[in-house]
């Protein structure tokens, strides 16, 4: 006997594609949640040192302040970049490739095409030059 399963006109119903909202199904699906969720607590917690900076916390230079804010501003912007692309690479991903090489495109002043590493690795970068920046200026 063959265990093949047979689609009805309903089948898409049950089946449908992988969702963001439920249980990924398939591993790509999976890691790009993983990329939403843990770029969201990153995303959080930027602002938050972002402000903690900005507030006017002693610095030891006033242009160590300002590198430290540019740097974690500009990070911040790249987060939030990060999370819009997350869904448009589910929506363009074929079966099998990885989220990383999905190339992404959209209109925003004029066609573009992006892929999620061109933001993810400038957001994780700037994040790490703020805190060091930040550590710096705290030194006296």
């Amino acid at each position: 006997m063959s265990s093949r399963r047979t689609r009805t006109p309903f089948s898409s119903l049950t089946e449908g594609p992988p969702r963001m909202n439920g249980s990924p199904t398939d591993a790509q699906s999976k890691a790009l949640e993983f990329i939403s969720s843990s770029n969201s607590y990153l995303l959080v917690a930027t602002i938050a040192l972002l402000a903690w900076v900005a507030a006017g916390v002693e610095f030891s230079s006033e242009g160590l302040r300002l590198a430290a804010t540019a740097c974690l501003t500009l990070s911040v912007a790249f987060g939030i970049a990060t999370l819009a692309l997350v869904p448009l690479v589910q929506e363009a991903r074929r079966p099998g490739q990885s989220n990383f090489d999905v190339e992404v495109r959209f209109s925003l002043l004029g066609r573009r095409a992006l892929r999620l590493k061109a933001v993810l690795l400038p957001q994780h970068l700037l994040l790490l030059a703020g805190v060091v920046l930040y550590a710096v200026g705290m030194i006296d």
